[in-house]
């Protein structure tokens, strides 16, 4: 989008379903009804969002579907990315797949195994903590495995080679965690969506200005990289009873995993802090952490995204799959930035 943040068409809001998945408690257990459990719960909770218009779903490396223990459990988002291809149309299923663990042609496969599934919907997001640091070049074999002429012009960009036009064909997407200066430079490189982690406004607006002005240093277009900001979010209907319920998780021994930025209270609270980050230019979108589901993604989906609508931050949700002259079905393409420039194009 070459539009500024203030006139922005639409922003993106993601969903991280992490904390869907096994507690810590169950992967001891040899209970193999557990994975069936929490791959029923995730996909009912997916499909909620597919069709209440949520952009983008991710799953961390932290995300478990249970059972007993397995030497290849570092590829459960993928697996259950790839299962809710099915009960989405829309969204992107975004995975992550180690490469502290996985050789990058190992990565590259099980999010092209993700791709395939949901019909070029697919996302892969680097973990959080590399067990041996993050490597350029091992983040560039996986990109490369995609093939895709735009793919392989990032890698060229820093040499002067001049890009060519966006392919036709569709790559998965790449989430990067903007954590310190090293990420930002890898994310203005390298990734279509890049994640922070943040507290306040001035943060958040600093980090973004500095990712767009890394892109352009890299030869890329700066719109083409969606910057999004972790919150993590209690939704109720006023604010006594959403502090009550952050403060009952919070004693719990199984507490919501944490972000810099929280949201505790009404719908209308979460959508005020979000029109202000967008219009300073702060954030091109959030990714919702809920602090409890079913609870708080029902509350997105039906409180948050009408209120960001109705505001004017949103268009109308994603269409739906439309048939092609040849008579198949076409789906959405993954929600980015770059993406974007499209829809409000066949809107217009």
């Amino acid at each position: 989008m070459s539009q500024s943040p203030r006139t922005r068409n639409s922003t993106l809001i993601a969903l991280d379903l992490s904390g869907a998945g096994a507690p810590r408690e169950w992967r001891r257990t040899e209970d193999t009804e557990a994975e069936s459990f929490i791959m029923g719960r995730l996909a009912g909770l997916a499909s909620l969002a597919d069709k209440g218009g949520i952009d983008l779903l991710s799953l961390d490396e932290t995300f478990r579907v249970g059972g007993p223990r397995r030497r290849d459990a570092w590829l459960d988002g993928a697996v259950a990315a790839s299962r809710l291809a099915r009960h989405t149309r829309t969204a992107t299923l975004v995975a992550t797949v180690p490469l502290g663990v996985a050789r990058p042609e190992h990565v590259a496969g099980a999010i092209s195994s993700v791709h395939r599934a949901s019909a070029e919907r697919a996302g892969w997001q680097l973990e959080a903590a590399p067990v041996n640091g993050t490597s350029a070049r091992a983040v560039d074999a996986v990109i490369n495995s995609w093939a895709t002429p735009e793919r392989r012009s990032r890698g060229k960009a820093a040499s002067g080679s001049s890009a060519p036009a966006e392919s036709e064909r569709r790559a998965p997407i790449v989430v990067i965690g903007v954590r310190n200066a090293v990420d930002l430079e890898l994310a203005a490189a390298r990734a279509d969506v890049a994640r922070l982690s943040v507290a306040t406004l001035e943060e958040a607006r600093t980090a973004r200005t500095a990712i767009r002005r890394a892109a352009a240093e890299w030869g890329r277009n700066p719109d083409d990289i969606t910057v999004l900001v972790d919150i993590h979010v209690v939704i109720s209907a006023d604010r006594p009873s959403a502090q009550a319920r952050w403060d009952l998780l919070n004693s719990l021994e199984t507490a919501p995993r944490t972000a810099p930025l929280r949201s505790i209270g009404t719908a209308a609270d979460l959508v005020d802090l979000w029109a202000e980050w967008v219009h300073a230019g702060a954030a091109d979108g959030f990714t919702v952490i809920p602090a409890s589901v079913p609870t708080d993604v029902l509350a997105l989906v039906q409180d948050v995204v009408p209120a960001l609508t109705a505001r004017g931050l949103r268009t109308e949700a994603a269409a739906p799959a439309r048939t092609g002259a040849a008579g198949s079905v076409e789906t959405a393409r993954p929600a980015t930035a770059r993406t974007a420039r499209s829809r409000a194009a066949a809107g217009a």
